[in-house]
Parts: C-alpha cells; structure tokens; sequence
C-alpha cells in the first residue's frame, strides 16, 4: 500500500512536469460566452477577440475596443504579458493582433469600429495594432459620451 501511494505521487508530480500552459487561442461559444469588458453574449464571430494570460486564463470580448480597454485597466504584469488574439474578419480564425491588420468604420458590436484582418487590404488604409489601441484609448477617454459606452 506505502509502495502505491509513492507510485501515485511520483505518476502525479510527472504529470505535473508534462502538464504546459497553453497561451493558444480557445474557441468562444457563440451566444453562449460572455464579454468579460462589456457582459454582453458574444454573438459575432468576425469580431471576436481574447486575450491569454501567462498562465492560461482566456479571457473572451465581442469586440477588440472591449479587449483594449479591459486589457488598459489591468495589472501591468498582464498587460505586458498577455497574448492578444482577434478573429480575422472574412474567416474568423485566430490572429494575433499585434500582427493583425485593421480597417477602421465597421460596424463592430460595441462601436469601437475595427474590423481585423490576418492580410493587409488592397486599396485600404490598413492600421496597425498600436494606432488602434492609441485610438480606442483615446475615445474611451473622451468626455462626451460615445456609442460604446451605452454598456
């Protein structure tokens, strides 16, 4: 029985050795997942965005502006090591944001009005993650009241 119990503890403290935090991106559940900024159902897939902390928790948002501001409040520790996903726009699949490409004007979930793009778009003024984050920021800040803030 002694002999059991420390196969046990050494088959546990193996597991826990192999055992890696995944940082990649989980699938939301559309309509069924909540915005951890704004607490509204995630309904759009195209717009969807999370972020993973360093150890593993997601964190899931309708909209990137949701994603920046909720990330803006945050521990620096989390800000600085969080890894930032958005769904590309025409597929939806899983891109980093910082590597993402943004068009602004679309009509995203809580007006933040970014669409995300895995490719640059021909014929489009394509913005990078830091100007959109800049510019989500800002209008957040803005004393007049926005239609991103009726959440």
């Amino acid at each position: 029985m002694k002999n059991l119990f420390k196969l046990l503890v050494v088959g546990l403290l193996l597991l826990g050795c192999d055992a890696k935090t995944s940082i990649s991106p989980k699938d939301v559940k559309l309509d069924r997942d909540v915005c951890t900024h704004c607490k509204m159902v995630i309904s759009s897939a195209n717009y969807v965005a999370q972020i993973v902390a360093k150890d593993g928790k997601h964190y899931f948002f309708d909209d990137i502006g949701c994603a920046v501001v909720w990330l803006s409040r945050q521990e620096m520790a989390l800000q600085n090591e969080a890894y930032i996903y958005v769904a590309d726009f025409k597929s939806a699949e899983w891109v980093d944001a910082k590597k993402a490409y943004y068009l602004d004007g679309a009509n995203s979930p809580m007006h933040f009005g970014f669409a995300a793009y895995k490719e640059a778009q021909e014929g489009a003024d394509n913005l990078n993650f830091a100007h959109i984050q800049k510019t989500i920021l800002e209008r957040e800040n803005e004393k007049q009241p926005m239609a991103h803030h009726m959440h």
